[in-house]
């Protein structure tokens, strides 16, 4: 039964697979003793944190060789930030942007005692590494590690015959967004000094309703944090995390 959840057979009776697994065993002793699964509604579920969907992935590509849900760089690329190319269509001598996971990181140490850090990414569809030299891996060291998704820009280039990058800019790629609705342009300042003490991986976007406008800003990317949102709020319309 745990497989046929995991693939998410039961997705349509609740999407949390997690929740389901949980529940599992407590399921089956109560459809035995109350003869059906619907014999009574009082059965208590025990609440759950679902699986992530890159979790949901990689389950179902390791018990069936493919991933059935969407893979999460999928979602992020109908929402990315920047201009992305697919590691396929990599040149060398190319200045790009890749919107990609860190499978493998591995950091060491240089002959002048500082840290670089080697990365093996993928698109969803190719691989490729990249090298993060020590200036960059100072700036970018508390945001990285494997796992997560990341926009890396930099220089690809050629060594033993297969293509690599050298990390120039790195910013980690999150599906939510901070939105800001604003009158006008009256407190962009006060907003900009307050974005700036939250700083974080979340993209800033701002509705100025009085010119219709939306603007993505590329300079601030700020921390979910309540008290963000709190200081504000005597000079916003609204905020919303979504």
């Amino acid at each position: 039964m745990t497989p046929l959840v995991e693939l998410g057979l039961f997705d349509e009776f609740d999407k949390n697979r997690q929740k389901i697994l949980v529940n599992l065993p407590n399921l089956f002793v109560f459809v035995e003793e109350l003869g059906g699964l619907f014999a009574d509604t009082t059965y208590s579920w025990t609440e759950a944190d679902d699986f992530t969907e890159t979790e949901k992935f990689y389950k179902e590509q390791e018990l069936i060789g493919v991933g059935i849900s969407a893979h999460p760089l999928q979602t992020l690329a109908k929402q990315a930030l920047y201009p992305t190319t697919p590691i396929a269509n990599l040149t060398e001598g190319a200045q790009a942007t890749l919107l990609v996971e860190v499978q493998k990181l591995k950091v060491i140490r240089t002959k002048k005692g500082e840290n670089m850090a080697f990365l093996q990414v993928h698109d969803s569809k190719s691989r490729m590494d990249v090298t993060v030299f020590s200036d960059q891996y100072r700036k970018f060291a508390p945001i990285l590690s494997e796992g997560k998704f990341y926009y890396i820009n930099g220089k690809v280039q050629s060594r033993d015959g297969r293509l690599q990058m050298i990390a120039q800019d790195l910013k980690e790629a999150v599906a939510e967004r901070f939105w800001i609705q604003v009158k006008n342009h009256e407190y962009d300042k006060e907003i900009s000094n307050i974005l700036e003490q939250y700083k974080g991986p979340t993209p800033v976007i701002i509705r100025y309703e009085e010119e219709q406008k939306t603007v993505v800003s590329t300079r601030h990317f700020v921390k979910k944090e309540p008290a963000l949102q709190e200081k504000l709020k005597e000079i916003t319309m609204k905020t919303i995390y979504r």
